[in-house]
């Protein structure tokens, strides 16, 4: 047996003076009587009890002892050794597939249940904390004795349409020190979905509720504008299905702004994780769709999705330099391949340049001549200069083997101190680099193209087109729909700019950077900046909430402490003996 507070055992001494209160005599005061004949009968049957009131003073003061005793082990908190006590914490999966109906509630009700039991009957010596789990690990409480504060923590876990992240679970278990399966027992009460596969980590537990159901859901979802003299839209879908027997569904694509019929097509679907199929439907155009499953079925979340087809926005570029050929090409190569440059004569959004500073707020610049805030200390050219990468995962560089280019015609110069060096020479000479400066940015290529003749090569327009996009902020393109819990890039947006964000429920909020999210509400998101409106779809996209069969998910909880504490059984016989005292001092009182 060990004690968790052994300092309360000081309230031992307390027996002391309890007992040198009942061994305490008090003398009698002596007064004179004339009539000793009415004491006499007094005095004999005093005599005859003597003995048993004696008896009865020390049952009496044993009876104390014992109580106060009990009092003082309580306090003291003790508790028999066990190997397997450790602080509990009770993971409770709050992801989409919990919020499958079973008969008359859900899945997530059924794991509430399940906690608010194990929490009220623990032994009230083991520390417990409560934590929901879904695309990350959020405690509700901290690790308490307390069943009340459990069970208010129960309350505060609401339904999610996010999916269970395996991950975290995984890294709760990453490193050396493996404190969490040495110092926490961990129980997971969930339904098994399938995005941890029904696999946890060594040492955390599970607790499976919910019955295999039958549901189907779009796991994966993507469209795009199709170009042509008649706009179309090729759709891209993956059905999951939990069904035991194939099904046929339709499948409906509907434009949102709009009460005209969309498009049905029917499918079969199979048990399981289908193959991917992509349509095309004729007569759309760019705009804000829903794809939908006509059906009824155990989760209604996995049954729509939000499908936002961009229009094509290309980034502006006009061309400055005395031979303009082929950095007009440059441009025009992609402006007839998606629409991603678009070559204009005023009001650019990006200048490309050679051997001159352009007055735009963006620029690309090759082989630096004169004088310009871009560069200083512009020499002689270098012979051979061999390129050396430095920032090889830079957007600029991305899809480029910078390492390969030859820089002929490259001089010598000084790159301004703010300046991002992606690319050097041998003698770390600057070949190109990026630099921001008065509100300007700029990409100094420091090369003769016409020399190099790298106007002749495929890495040519692919630089023109890693440089312009990295400077509109338009590197990264939206996808048409975002699974919950992901993060979308936010395109067009400049150093310094903010973004406002409008979520489906119409709540308002800035953004600044180039990232929005997590994603944790489903529907259509309004990014608004200087570059435009941005429409973003969510949706839930997530084979493992679909599958709800999870009959093959074993259950691998432990048995948990139960009943009262010693200190609780302590208490009791104390408040219990005290009760039986009172008794007997009134009897002795009223004879």
């Amino acid at each position: 047996m060990s004690f968790l507070a052994p300092i309360f055992g000081w309230a031992f001494l307390s027996l002391i003076p309890l007992a040198a209160i009942y061994f305490l005599k008090v003398r009698p005061r002596k007064k004179m009587t004339t009539a000793y004949f009415l004491w006499s009968k007094v005095f004999t049957e005093k005599r005859s009890s003597s003995l048993f009131n004696r008896l009865r003073d020390v049952w009496s003061l044993l009876l104390m002892l014992l109580a106060f005793s009990a009092v003082a082990l309580a306090l003291m908190k003790p508790e028999f050794e066990r190997g397997d006590r450790k602080d509990l914490l009770i993971f409770i999966d709050h992801s989409a597939s919990m919020s499958a109906q079973e008969g008359s509630t859900s899945r997530l009700d059924r794991a509430l249940g399940e906690a608010r039991r194990i929490v009220q009957a623990l032994d009230g010596v083991q520390r417990a904390a409560i934590a929901a789990v879904a695309s990350e690990i959020r405690f509700v409480s901290h690790l308490t004795e307390s069943p009340r504060e459990l069970v208010e923590a129960l309350g505060k876990i609401e339904p999610t349409q996010l999916p269970l992240n395996g991950r975290i679970l995984d890294d709760l278990y990453a490193g050396a020190d493996k404190k969490w399966t040495e110092n926490y027992r961990i129980l997971l009460i969930t339904d098994g979905s399938s995005s941890t596969g029904g696999t946890l980590p060594e040492g955390m537990e599970l607790l499976k509720v919910g019955e295999p159901k039958e549901n189907m859901g779009i796991a994966a979802a993507d469209a795009r504008l199709q170009l042509g003299e008649e706009p179309s839209v090729s759709v891209y879908i993956q059905i999951a299905s939990s069904f035991s027997q194939a099904r046929d569904v339709d499948v409906i694509f509907s434009r949102r702004d709009t009460e005209l019929p969309g498009k049905i097509i029917p499918f079969a679907v199979v048990p399981g994780l289908n193959e991917p199929e992509i349509f095309s439907v004729e007569g759309f155009g760019p705009g804000e769709y829903e794809l939908s499953l006509d059906m009824k079925d155990a989760l209604e979340e996995d049954n729509l999705v939000a499908l936002a087809v961009a229009e094509p926005r290309p980034v502006t570029v006009s061309v400055e330099s005395e031979d303009q050929f082929f950095l007009q090409n440059a441009v025009l190569a992609f402006t007839q391949s998606g629409g991603l440059l678009q070559l204009v004569a005023e009001g650019a959004q990006m200048a490309l340049a050679k051997s001159k500073t352009p007055e735009a707020t963006l620029s690309l610049v090759f082989a630096p001549a004169g004088e310009s805030p871009w560069w200083g200390g512009l020499g002689d050219e270098i012979d051979g200069a061999v390129p050396r990468v430095l920032v090889k995962d830079h957007p600029v560089l991305r899809m480029l083997d910078a390492g390969s280019i030859d820089f002929v015609g490259a001089r010598q110069l000084v790159a301004p101190e703010n300046a991002l060096v992606l690319v050097v020479s041998d003698e770390d000479v600057p070949l190109l680099y990026v630099v921001r400066a008065g509100g300007k940015s700029a990409v100094v290529v420091n090369m003769d193209p016409l020399t190099a003749e790298f106007y002749f090569s495929a890495r040519f327009p692919v630089l023109v087109h890693g440089a312009a996009t990295y400077l509109a902020g338009r590197e990264e393109t939206l996808d048409a729909s975002y699974a919950m819990g992901t993060t979308a890039a936010v395109p067009g947006v400049q150093e310094g700019e903010s973004t406002r964000v409008t979520a489906p429920g119409g709540a308002a909020r800035t953004l600044t950077g180039k990232a929005y999210g997590p994603l944790n509400a489903l529907g259509f998101h309004e990014l608004e900046n200087t570059a435009g409106n941005w429409p973003v779809a969510v949706s839930l996209l997530s084979s493992g909430e679909s599958l709800l069969d999870n009959a093959s998910v074993a259950d691998t909880s432990k048995p948990i402490s139960k009943g009262w504490s010693l200190s609780y059984l302590l208490t009791a016989l104390a408040i219990a003996v005290l009760c039986l005292e009172s008794i007997l001092y009134h009897r002795r009182k009223v004879g």
